[in-house]
């Protein structure tokens, strides 16, 4: 069953409280490589799902917030290239991702093109509500959002509950998966959940799952290939391991070529279309998809020139520490 499915099935249940827990990146891998086997997460395993691609959260968060597929709401990767302005501009900052100035455009890019699920089910008069992290209006800490879980499910006897959090995306990013800063930070999450749920008194199906896992990475630098380079007519875009390449006419027919030449073992080109077909699932051509899409196989990240700002753990790509992640189900 689909991610959306799943995520369905929680929003059109009666009869109890059905709450959603994105913990952001921890993926089906993080969680075989930094979580103790026979420990809480583990142990309400039930099932592995296919992230939304690219796996990411510009795309799967929106897809789980709004239950629209990224082709349909246009967010689908981090940052994207909007010919109008010729600015490759960060979807949830509404920033140019080169320069970190403010977009040109004159609306933001970051508006939903649609009201969320939440705002849906409370329109149609049923309960539901979001529980997230301070850049999006919401709690400051980790402490503060499980305890305003645990009040709302306490208060509520018949409510959606979307909770989404953070990490471990953002430290893996900075650390890795092999630092023992990120295994001491997801075993305490863990715990702190799990002894939160003992505080919940309401009757609650709870499913725990991730937008996209995480994959240790190195780094490449386009401008270290000028022979590739000189085929790009706007800069890269959506993501270092899903990358949109717009490309000059002249290059067209040889870019594959040229590409491959260097990057072949390491990432898997392929045209708009078959990436918009086969990936995104649309019929139609999708915007902000450029000529080709370089998807990462191994463990690099391709960014635009040395003043990127580079991480040491990534994801977008199609390995299956990036695709796969848990549905985790316990009965309140």
């Amino acid at each position: 069953m689909a991610i959306l499915e799943r995520l369905k099935e929680m929003q059109t249940a009666t009869g109890k409280n059905r709450l959603v827990m994105v913990l952001d990146g921890m993926g089906v891998a993080v969680i075989n490589k930094l979580l103790d086997k026979n420990g809480f997460f583990q142990h309400h395993l039930v099932d592995i799902e296919h992230a939304i691609i690219p796996a990411t959260t510009v795309a799967a968060t929106t897809a789980y917030r709004t239950g629209k597929m990224p082709y349909e709401t246009g967010f689908i990767g981090w940052s994207q290239y909007f010919p109008e302005i010729d600015e490759v501009i960060e979807m949830f900052s509404n920033k140019n991702f080169y320069t970190w100035t403010d977009s040109k455009l004159p609306q933001h890019s970051n508006t939903l093109p649609c009201k969320t699920v939440v705002e849906e089910m409370n329109d149609n008069g049923r309960r539901a509500c979001a529980i997230v992290p301070w850049f999006m209006g919401g709690v400051a800490t980790f402490d503060e959002w499980i305890d305003k879980i645990v009040e709302t499910c306490n208060k509520e006897t018949d409510a959606y509950i979307y909770a989404y959090w953070p990490e471990p995306d953002s430290t893996l990013h900075e650390t890795g998966s092999k630092d023992p800063k990120i295994k001491t930070l997801l075993r305490d999450m863990e715990q702190k959940i799990e002894t939160a749920f003992q505080k919940i008194h309401n009757k609650t199906d709870v499913l725990i799952t991730a937008d996209h896992g995480h994959t240790d990475t190195d780094n490449l630098f386009l401008s270290d290939y000028p022979d590739v380079a000189q085929c790009f007519a706007v800069p890269t875009s959506l993501e270092a391991r899903c990358v949109s390449c717009f490309i000059k006419p002249e290059y067209i027919k040889t870019f594959p070529d040229v590409f491959n030449k260097y990057f072949g073992d390491k990432f898997k080109l392929v045209t708009k279309d078959e990436f918009e077909k086969k990936y995104l699932h649309s019929d139609k051509p999708v915007r902000f998809v450029g000529d080709y899409v370089a998807l990462a196989t191994g463990h690099y990240n391709l960014w635009e020139n040395h003043d990127c700002q580079t991480c040491k753990s990534h994801h977008a790509g199609i390995t299956d520490e990036e695709t796969q992640i848990p549905i985790i189900k316990i009965s309140l």
